[in-house]
């Protein structure tokens, strides 16, 4: 049986509206400017046409959630997940029981990333928990490795790949490319030690921040070949520099902490640099930009993600959304999320109703 609504209002001298008869072009506009997954599921249910008239497929651009630190991972036996979604401002829980006892990692589209490390025989897999599908990574090299980076969207994209860094076996500086569509490994060694931050991957495309030099390590995944990106500018040790994908074009984000004023977010500032090829030449330089004209770019620990800001997003664009940790010792106490205005470079508190974010996802079923 169709699931009705109560219309908000009704006319005097008419009749109670059927919102079952709305016509499907007023429907799809609707639904479009759904941005939050649950939303737009509760709008397919209401009934039969509606549901007919909205295909899952099509699915409105979806603006990332913040996945919450889940406390105690291995002991806690928890198979419910935290996510406050920007755009609706709530907090949505998911039960996933595949999420149980393992540590999960963004930013990511679709597929977090999950690690199951309360065994002798850690398990590494990618997993939805909208639909608790899970893929499990088949590792060829049996050797300690990290995940450094997921390309934007590696289950939906057989160019987009997830980079790993293999310690030990004679080589300390490898990195492993896997692409889940095919189960397919390629490994390339890198010239320099791996940066703590500064990683992406995009159309078969790998960037590093090299340690200590600062250059941009540019490899391509298929041939194993690489170049070498000059910085753009003098890195200090408090600048954390992150590689994004946005709108189909490779971002350098410097993070500067400016130490000469107290420790507060308004010390916060960005550089931001795009990668050009000359025409000529085919020399790779970064260019610095003023604007991300309509992008967004959300920034955890060490990646990024970037959509597309409109006028029914409610989010601003040329704006960048990070997450600053507040700390008593080694023990975090929480982690606020902060919005940095590219054009006038002033940084404003996003109040929460959670207090340890973790990383951005973006929903996908």
């Amino acid at each position: 049986m169709a699931t009705e609504l109560s219309p908000p209002f009704e006319l005097q001298g008419t009749n109670q509206v059927d919102w079952s008869d709305l016509p499907s072009d007023l429907l799809q506009t609707i639904s479009k400017r759904l941005h939050d997954i649950f939303d737009f599921t509760y709008f397919r249910a209401v009934c039969k046409k509606w549901r007919v008239a909205t295909s899952i497929s099509d699915l409105p651009p979806q603006i990332p959630w913040l996945l919450e630190e889940r406390n105690n991972v291995k002991n806690s036996g928890s198979e419910n997940l935290r996510f406050y979604s920007l755009f609706s401002d709530k907090i949505r829980s998911i039960h996933c029981p595949p999420s149980r006892g393992k540590y999960l990692f963004g930013p990511s589209h679709g597929y977090l990333y999950a690690a199951n490390l309360d065994s002798d025989y850690p398990t590494y897999s990618l997993l939805n928990p909208l639909t608790n599908d899970e893929m499990i990574i088949n590792f060829e090299r049996h050797f300690h490795s990290f995940l450094v980076c997921m390309g934007p969207d590696p289950m939906g994209c057989s160019d987009d790949h997830m980079a790993f860094s293999f310690l030990g076996d004679g080589l300390p500086e490898t990195i492993g490319f896997y692409q889940p569509r095919n189960w397919e490994w390629d490994y390339v060694q890198v010239p320099h030690l791996i940066s703590n931050s500064g990683h992406a991957c995009f159309k078969g495309i790998y960037y590093m921040n090299e340690a200590g030099t600062g250059n941009t390590l540019v490899v391509n995944i298929a041939g194993a070949s690489s170049i070498s990106v000059p910085p753009p500018e003098t890195l200090y040790s408090s600048d954390s520099v992150y590689f994004v994908e946005s709108a189909g074009k490779i971002l350098r984000v410097v993070q500067k902490l400016d130490l000469d004023f107290a420790v507060s977010n308004s010390n916060i500032s960005f550089d931001i640099y795009q990668l050009d090829v000359g025409a000529e030449n085919h020399e790779y330089r970064w260019v610095k930009t003023s604007s991300i004209s309509n992008q967004i770019l959300f920034l955890d620990w060490r990646n990024g993600i970037s959509i597309t800001a409109n006028e029914t997003t409610k989010l601003m664009g040329n704006c960048i959304y990070y997450l600053k940790s507040h700390f008593d010792g080694l023990l975090r106490l929480s982690c606020d999320v902060y919005k940095y205005n590219i054009e006038d470079g002033l940084t404003e508190k996003v109040p929460l109703p959670c207090k340890k974010g973790d990383s951005w996802f973006v929903p996908r079923v």
